[in-house]
């Protein structure tokens, strides 16, 4: 019987463990895919003012990036810069 009742004790353990795992990264890719959609968002908003509306808002044409973005992990970029 207490055999049983230690099974099923690590059991749980073991499902919470991944239960949790795969909550933290789901709502990692979640938080990601958030960030990516709002960002677009803005830059489609700025690409269609005009100059005199960027101009009143203070933000240069060419700060609008156009292209893909890479997006680095703040320690990594703090490890880099303290190499050169």
């Amino acid at each position: 019987m207490s055999n049983t009742l230690s099974y099923a004790a690590q059991r749980s353990n073991l499902t919470r463990t991944l239960v949790e795992s795969l909550t933290s990264k789901a709502t990692f890719c979640f938080t990601v895919a958030q960030r990516h959609a709002r960002r677009a968002r803005t830059r489609k908003i700025l690409r269609a003012l005009s100059e005199e509306q960027l101009s009143d808002a203070g933000i240069d044409r060419s700060l609008i990036h156009m292209g893909p973005e890479a997006e680095v992990d703040a320690r990594l970029m703090s490890t880099l810069m303290s190499l050169r």
